[in-house]
């Protein structure tokens, strides 16, 4: 059985799709934009590591490729059941500049879904949790699994890059303290580590959110000091985010509140070729894929440098 990346939804909705699957009886979510095909297991195709962390397997052949292969089910330390082993699925997912395949025991179907829809996991747990949040379908909760948090936990180098010396060094004949950056992410453990990274890099003036809903409401709070203040305003914005997602706030802050002169940037593990024909289409200047934080410095360094000449 195989998927291809498939429907592009229309950009600025606010929508999502979100593939159902199934974990030792239980049913699991991942967002379809985090997937690159769906195969049938075989474990032929699997050659195991010693000494791995739990969950990672081993390396799964794949069209002359070897993937990094990981069990779901261990990783969510999930109390084998009786399962149909002729049922069981490999999927490919490609972000964060990676691509890696994980096992489950079958998928049920693609739900499309309204970002509104989807209830964030409380904050206690955010920083440990392997899920983002749930979703009700059809009278049921659908755990939807937060794949960052997964890989960054196995490989911490996922997560943001450090800061380049060239890069900080840099900073020192670039006005970074002269613009404002509005930071929107829904991860914590991300919107922490950037935060710090910012910081360092000589970003002082910083306001971060929790989500693109609560971004535009201070975008629509405090229109006219963004507009006209002293200082350019930069908004950099995750997209897979609960409640208002970072393309519905880019088209928001661009199209619907027309302006046109501040500067956005889309900084995403889902850059493709296809979520950039979103980003376009919505009226982003520019997009990044995380962790690639000193390429997004590099580009905020870029509309300074116009800015000031």
């Amino acid at each position: 059985m195989s998927k291809e990346r498939g429907i592009l939804l229309e950009s600025g909705t606010n929508e999502m799709e979100l593939l159902a699957v199934i974990i030792e009886g239980q049913p699991f979510g991942i967002n379809v934009a985090k997937i690159k095909s769906i195969q049938q297991f075989d474990h032929a195709l699997v050659t195991e590591m010693p000494d791995s962390p739990e969950g990672v397997v081993g390396i799964y052949q794949n069209r002359g490729e070897t993937i990094p292969f990981l069990d779901l089910a261990s990783i969510l330390k999930k109390k084998p059941i009786e399962a149909d082993k002729e049922r069981e699925i490999v999927i490919f997912t490609e972000f964060n500049n990676s691509v890696n395949c994980f096992k489950v025991d079958g998928v049920r179907r693609i739900y499309r879904l309204t970002w509104d829809q989807f209830i964030p996991i409380n904050k206690m747990l955010a920083n440990q949790s392997s899920v983002v949040g749930s979703v009700r379908i059809e009278n049921e909760d659908i755990l939807v699994l937060d794949l960052e948090q997964i890989l960054s936990e196995l490989f911490p180098e996922q997560i943001i890059e450090t800061v380049r010396e060239e890069v900080a060094e840099r900073g020192k004949s670039i006005k970074r303290d002269g613009v404002q950056l509005l930071f929107a992410e829904d991860s914590m453990l991300v919107r922490k580590t950037m935060m710090k990274t910012l910081t360092a890099a000589g970003f002082i003036h910083i306001k971060e959110f929790e989500n693109g809903e609560v971004c535009l409401d201070y975008i629509q709070a405090h229109r006219d000091e963004l507009v006209g203040g002293d200082m350019p305003t930069i908004l950099v914005t995750d997209i897979e985010m609960p409640m208002m997602d970072g393309l519905t706030l880019c088209n928001n802050v661009k199209n619907s509140m027309n302006l046109k002169s501040m500067y956005v940037v889309m900084f995403s593990s889902l850059i493709n070729d296809q979520m950039i024909i979103k980003c376009r289409s919505v009226g982003a200047d520019q997009y990044v894929t995380k962790p690639e934080s000193n390429k997004l410095i590099g580009m905020l360094d870029e509309y300074i440098l116009s800015k000031n000449h």
